[in-house]
């Protein structure tokens, strides 16, 4: 028997079938790379105490900036959604002109020292602030922005017109016959450390109303309470209660922004000034083109009516009937004597305006919705025209209601026309229409003038 050793059973050449197990390269690993929104703390949040081992704080954590932005964020949100602000939120000091919209250099340097009275109170907020102008002089805009100073300060805050207000207050009276809890939400405007009250030269109709006022205008005032108040002039149409507290040198600051040198006419939709001023009362055909005798006789006592109001404004006046029946003549007629009795007037057809409206909110717009919506609210005379016809919405059922109960409230005189019933719109806006202290409604009872020929 052959013994065999190993080297038998191993290959012949060693050297060259010897295994390499020495990596033919090398690759360093690669870190995993993490963007983090906050670098400092890496979305954690917080940051520790490593400097000084010596300090008392060492290895305790801390918020990082981060943390602190997003509260002041979150805190900034919240008292803006409680202010009352809404749209109002984007006027501020920066976006303020600084000069007013006056041409004239004295105006202009009061304007600018007024405001600036306005923002050093801002940043301060002792006692009272009485901001004075005319319609369309900015006075809202300060009063904004003031607000947003202060919410920028982390300070609660509320804004309310006067209109607001009452319904802030019947809207409690409401929740309290329903049971509901309505002392915190009182309480809270009582004492809230900033109010600003817009528009204080809007008449209040009832006299619960006028009670809650004058309570929270009292709580204010005894206990000291930060409060600014616009008004057009502190005269006779005041209340003389408030008058007297707004008056008050020692209490209270006045600025008076002064004259806004405004157009007399503005329009929203097709109704420019040259194409009201071809509608007048004199070239209103009223009889003698295709109308009964019953219906001559009513259109020419409607166009009686119609120039006396025109004459002498007071409250509302609503026109409705069919297309073409000589409504919108008749509503440029009245807007064309106001103009000449030096009166501004805006024109507004309802589905344009609420197009404008939209597209406002763009910043590219040079009216922004805010001041294109407060030149409606307190112009002289408002022409609504063809209300109903705009395509419903919620959101546009609420803009017309804005605008429709600030104008009943302050009494402001209106002209709506509309080719439907008041009893087709929505509720609160229909009661508005044929409250018959405040409005006269006339349904204009002929034919299509536009398809008519005089008759021999």
């Amino acid at each position: 028997m052959t013994t065999r050793k190993l080297q038998d059973f191993l290959p012949n050449n060693q050297e060259e079938n010897k295994i390499d197990t020495t990596p033919s390269f090398k690759k360093e690993p690669t870190p995993i790379k993490v963007d983090y929104e906050c670098p400092l703390c890496g979305d954690m949040g917080f940051l520790r105490h490593t400097t000084n081992v010596q300090d008392e704080r060492f290895g305790r954590s801390y918020p990082c900036s981060c943390t602190i932005e997003r509260r002041k964020t979150r805190l900034t949100e919240t008292l803006l959604a409680n202010s009352g602000l809404g749209a109002l939120k984007r006027l501020n000091f920066d976006n303020l002109l600084s000069v007013g919209r006056t041409s004239d250099k004295t105006n202009q340097t009061n304007y600018e020292k007024a405001t600036q009275i306005a923002k050093d109170y801002s940043a301060v907020m002792h006692g009272w602030l009485v901001i004075l102008g005319e319609h369309g002089s900015g006075k809202t805009h300060v009063a904004a922005s003031i607000v947003n100073a202060a919410i920028a300060r982390g300070i609660p805050t509320m804004f309310f017109s006067v209109a607001d207000l009452v319904d802030y207050f019947h809207s409690a009276l409401n929740k309290e016959k329903s049971g509901e809890a309505t002392d915190q939400g009182y309480s809270a405007l009582l004492d809230i450390p900033l109010l600003v009250i817009d528009d204080c030269y809007s008449q209040i109709s009832n006299e619960w109303g006028q009670q809650k006022f004058d309570q929270l205008v009292n709580h204010r005032w005894n206990a000291k309470l930060p409060t600014v108040f616009t008004t057009l002039a502190l005269n006779d149409d005041l209340d003389p209660r408030l008058s007297i507290r707004l008056s008050d040198d020692e209490n209270t600051q006045i600025v008076d922004l002064g004259i806004w040198e405004s157009a007399p006419y503005s329009f929203i939709g097709a109704m420019d000034k040259s194409t009201v001023t071809k509608f007048k009362f004199e070239n209103f055909v009223s009889d003698g083109i295709g109308l009964s005798k019953t219906q001559r006789q009513d259109l020419v006592w409607l166009e009686g009516r119609l120039r006396e109001w025109a004459a002498q404004p007071d409250g509302w006046i609503v026109l409705t009937g069919s297309h073409g029946v000589g409504k919108t003549h008749l509503a440029c007629a009245i807007a064309n004597v106001r103009m000449e009795q030096g009166d501004r007037v805006a024109f507004a057809t309802v589905p344009d305006l609420l197009d404008h409206l939209r597209a406002s909110y763009k910043q590219e717009q040079s009216e922004s919705y805010d001041q294109t919506f407060k030149r409606l609210l307190d112009v002289k005379l408002l022409v609504l025209d063809d209300l109903g016809a705009h395509r419903s919405s919620d959101w546009a059922e609420e803009k017309i209601y804005q605008l429709i109960n600030h104008r009943y409230t302050t009494r402001a005189w209106t002209i709506i026309t509309m080719n439907g019933k008041p009893s087709n719109l929505e509720d609160r806006i229909a009661s508005r229409l044929t409250f018959t202290e405040l409005s006269e409604v006339y349904e204009v009872e002929a034919p299509d003038f536009r398809t008519l020929r005089p008759t021999s």
